[in-house]
């Protein structure tokens, strides 16, 4: 059995969702106006089920023999004509950050997006501050791109972003991906 494993995001998934993004301290970097709802989140998930620019997807873990759910991975602006996608991950049970399992689901879904989708580039948006994201995306082959002054407006104040991308031959090329 693998230590660490995406399935895709279902109904039963949504409870953990709508606690996790409704947690400040994991949502500090999301930047939802709204919070979440069990029902709210039901019809969100109806409406992508029918959009093929998101791939919703949940990381489990097995601990004990038994799977358990510990964040949200996909990508979202899945743009088929010009071969690129957003990318996002929250792992959203504390008790498992930092111990490289965001690491670990990143390079598996980054790697299966790129063969499975025929994707030549993943990017991301990432806060100034938010030092343990940006760690973790070097840390992972991706690479800064730009930076985004004045990008968003959320509680009041500008945010400033960076932007990252990794590309399909760094990842599948001649290139060893660690």
């Amino acid at each position: 059995m693998e230590e660490i494993r995406i399935i895709p995001f279902k109904e039963e998934h949504i409870a953990k969702k709508v606690e996790w993004y409704n947690d400040e301290e994991i949502s500090k970097y999301l930047h939802y106006k709204d919070k979440f709802t069990i029902e709210g989140t039901k019809k969100w998930l109806e409406r992508i089920k029918q959009d093929d620019t998101r791939l919703e997807n949940v990381i489990q873990i097995l601990e004990n023999g038994e799977y358990i759910n510990i964040g949200i991975i996909g990508l979202f602006n899945i743009d088929r004509e010009n071969k690129k996608a957003g990318f996002y991950i929250t792992i959203g049970e504390k008790q498992y950050q930092g111990k490289g399992y965001a690491k670990k689901a990143t390079k598996l879904f980054i790697e299966n997006s790129f063969k499975n989708l025929e994707l030549e580039k993943i990017y991301l948006y990432t806060d100034f501050e938010n030092e343990k994201a940006i760690k973790l995306y070097e840390k992972c082959g991706f690479q800064l791109e730009g930076k985004l002054k004045k990008e968003l407006f959320y509680k009041n104040r500008f945010i400033n972003r960076y932007y990252y991308a990794i590309f399909r031959e760094d990842v599948l090329g001649e290139k060893e991906w660690k």
